[in-house]
C-alpha cells in the first residue's frame, strides 16, 4: 500500500492532512546520526522569506522544483496571517505546491539512523524479545545548507517507515525478508509478543487497508476506556492513529475512530 505500491488516494492523503511530507534533521550523537526535531524556517538564512513566527513554520520539498518551501497549516500561521491557517496545497505566498511525501528518488545520500528498540526488556510477565536497545535503519537523506552550516535531512515519512522496519531497498539491520521473520514489528514479532495469531494480524490489517483503498477511508476502528485504562495506553493510540492516517481514514464519514467514551476525546 505505500513501499510496493503507493496507492494514489493513501498518497494524496498523507501528503495533504499528515505531517509525513515534513522535513527532520538529522544530528550525529555519539558518532550515529539520529532524529532531531521538524527542520523550520527560521533554520534557513532569512527564514525562506517568512519574517512571522518562523520558529513554527515547517519545510517540505517541491516535488516539482526539489526546493524546501514553507507550506502553509503550521501553527505559525495561526497568528498575523489571516486565511493561511488551513491545509490548502499551497505555499506562504499563496502559489499552488505538490509537497513531495518522501525523499527515494531525491536523495543525495543514504543516511545510516539510529532508531530506539525498547521490547528488549519486560518485566511482571510481559514478553520480550532478543534484539539490541538501538536499530539502525538506511534512509534517504538531503543536504540542505542552514544558518548553522550544512545539515542533512530527511522526512517524517521515510523515518517512519524506516521505524517499523520497512525497507526501501536501502538495507539495514534486523529487517525482515517475510511475515514469518522474527524482527522488530513483523506479524511473527507480534505474535511472540502478544500471542495474537500472525495470521489474524495479517487478515485483519489487509482487511482494514484494502477496504480503505476501495472506500477512500472507509474504515473505522471502535475502541474506548478499555484499552485506555490499562498498560501503554498512550503507545497503543499512537499505534492506532499512525494506521488510520496511512490509510487516510480520519475525517471520512464511514471511517476514522469511533472512541465510545466521547469525553476522553
Amino acid at each position: 500500500y505505500h513501499r510496493d505500491r503507493q496507492v494514489p488516494y493513501f498518497q494524496d492523503y498523507i501528503r495533504r492532512y499528515t505531517d509525513m511530507p515534513l522535513l527532520v534533521r538529522l544530528v550525529k550523537k555519539d558518532g550515529r546520526y539520529v532524529p532531531e526535531r521538524l527542520l523550520r524556517a527560521s533554520d534557513f538564512v532569512e527564514g525562506l522569506g517568512e519574517d512571522n513566527n518562523p520558529d513554527w513554520k515547517t519545510i517540505g520539498i517541491d516535488e516539482a522544483g526539489g526546493d524546501p518551501i514553507v507550506p502553509t497549516g503550521s501553527i505559525g500561521f495561526r497568528w498575523g496571517e489571516q486565511g493561511k491557517w488551513n491545509l490548502e496545497e499551497k505555499k506562504a505566498d499563496g502559489a499552488p505546491v505538490k509537497l513531495r511525501v518522501g525523499l527515494k528518488g531525491a536523495h543525495d545520500e543514504v543516511v545510516e539512523v539510529l532508531f530506539p528498540y525498547f521490547a528488549n526488556t519486560a518485566s511482571n510477565g510481559f514478553a520480550s524479545t532478543d534484539h539490541p536497545d538501538t536499530l539502525m535503519r538506511r534512509i534517504p537523506a538531503k543536504r540542505m545548507t542552514l544558518k548553522g552550516g550544512e545539515a542533512l535531512v530527511s522526512s517524517v515519512y521515510d523515518l517512519m517507515l524506516a521505524n517499523y522496519g520497512v525497507d526501501q531497498g536501502f538495507g539495514g539491520e534486523h529487517l525482515a525478508s517475510s511475515y514469518d521473520d522474527l524482527e522488530p514489528y513483523t506479524p511473527a514479532w507480534a505474535e511472540a509478543v502478544t500471542t495474537v495469531r500472525r495470521d489474524q494480524i495479517i487478515a485483519v490489517a489487509r482487511g482494514f487497508a484494502t477496504n480503505a483503498e476501495k472506500t477512500n477511508g472507509k474504515s473505522m476502528v471502535i475502541i474506548g476506556a478499555a484499552m485506555n485504562h490499562w498498560y501503554h495506553m498512550d503507545m497503543n493510540y499512537r499505534g492506532v492513529i499512525n494506521l488510520l492516517a496511512m490509510c487516510g481514514c480520519i475525517g471520512q464519514s464511514g471511517g476514522g475512530w469511533s472512541h465510545y467514551v466521547g469525553q476522553e476525546k
